[in-house]
């Protein structure tokens, strides 16, 4: 990559682009959002093999971010359901169990931020929360399309 950092405008605003690990590119913006279980600035990465957005990839993109609050709210849902059904395999202690029945706008996460991949996947991460899983890199919900299919935990992760 040349010294000067590729933008591109997309759907949702402008997007710079940085090497990255992997010899791979990392393309950043921001979306502001105005919604009933956030409002303010969502980091939105997307991750590409080559210096060039796809179409494909960018496209698909603007689809989820357009409907950024919804994704928020089935992403908090799902990772409320999954520490419901199996809190033994994410470490939820004793007293973080009684967190979990809570209405989904009061469920202990936050900061949302939305990372795309090839292929359609992508995952939407919650930066912090009051779950010690949550510390230091937060928690996220994984998706193929518009399907969550896991709930991962990046207390072992490394910062990018």
């Amino acid at each position: 990559m040349t010294n000067l950092r590729p933008t591109y405008s997309s759907a949702f605003g402008l997007l710079t682009a940085a090497a990255a690990p992997d010899d791979q590119f990392v393309w950043t913006g921001d979306i502001s959002l105005e919604h009933p279980l956030f409002s303010g600035q969502i980091p939105v990465c997307l991750i590409t093999k080559d210096e060039q957005l796809s179409p494909a990839m960018i496209g698909f993109a603007e689809q989820i971010v357009a409907h950024a609050g919804a994704y928020i709210e089935k992403s908090l849902r799902f990772i409320q359901q999954t520490l419901v059904n199996d809190p033994e395999a994410y470490g939820i202690t004793t007293e973080e169990q009684t967190w979990l029945p809570v209405a989904i706008s009061e469920f202990p996460l936050e900061f949302p931020q939305i990372t795309f991949f090839e292929s359609e996947e992508w995952m939407m991460l919650f930066a912090a929360g009051r779950f010690r899983i949550c510390d230091p890199f937060g928690i996220a919900v994984s998706y193929r399309g518009t399907v969550p299919v896991s709930v991962d935990n990046l207390e072992d992760s490394e910062s990018i």
